[in-house]
């Protein structure tokens, strides 16, 4: 059977390695990263990270893998699944595992043994498909208000009400998702599951009851220059 320290050592192992990794990549010294980390709010000392680094360490806690992921700019799962640089790893002591089926368990889509654990399954599903969902809705509203930019700055009428069509037809898919997003968090609270905080400027999906759908994010011109009034939808 594993030594309990030496997996705990291999885990740690595997932290440090990614931590320098994305390091030098970034071109930062652990200076640099230990500075970034203050600046966030929660300090690690340089001579922690160059310990960390050269194996003096013997753990690693939850905060700084968090922090550390932060400052590098990557999720903190590459930190404990090293993608790309092996096949397998030591996922728990004495069980090696393919690296796919370790992301898969860290990431909460699926149990290592494959069984499903209680309504864990079903909550990460939720909201899996729900953060989808919203991702949708927000590059959508990017691609809308990119249109409607480009709209107000149209320098022939052609132009401008191809760019208009575009918009409108953005500002459905808009409405198809704003729904959807309603529709899923009255899903999830039906099934004690809480949603997770909106945007602030989407807050306005929270609402019990809403009767406008429209994508209102600033006033745009109809094809012919116009400006729609204030209840006019586009």
């Amino acid at each position: 059977m594993t030594n309990p320290k030496d997996w705990q050592a291999g885990v740690t192992g595997r932290v440090a390695e990614a931590v320098r990794r994305f390091r030098e990549e970034r071109g930062m010294s652990a200076q640099d990263v230990a500075a970034a980390c203050a600046k966030l709010g929660y300090p690690i000392a340089r001579n922690v990270i160059a310990n960390l680094e050269n194996g003096r360490r013997s753990s690693v806690d939850v905060a700084e893998v968090l922090v550390l992921a932060k400052v590098l700019g990557v999720p903190p799962v590459v930190f404990l699944v090293p993608l790309g640089e092996v096949g397998e790893i030591e996922l728990l002591p004495g069980s090696m595992h393919s690296t796919g089926d370790a992301l898969q368990w860290v990431c909460g889509e699926q149990m290592p043994d494959h069984e499903p654990a209680d309504d864990l399954e079903l909550r990460f599903q939720e909201v899996r498909f729900y953060n989808e969902t919203l991702h949708g809705l927000q590059k959508t509203i990017g691609s809308s208000e990119e249109y409607r930019r480009k709209v107000a700055t149209a320098r022939d009428a052609a132009t401008r009400e191809a760019n208009v069509k575009l918009v409108n037809q953005f500002d459905e898919i808009i409405g198809d998702y704003s729904q959807e997003i309603q529709a899923r968090r009255s899903t999830m609270r039906r099934r004690g599951i809480t949603p997770p905080a909106l945007p602030s400027e989407l807050a306005y999906l929270d609402l019990s009851h809403h009767d406008d759908w429209g994508h209102v994010s600033e006033e745009t011109p109809d094809a012919s220059g116009s400006q729609p009034s204030a209840d006019e939808e586009i």
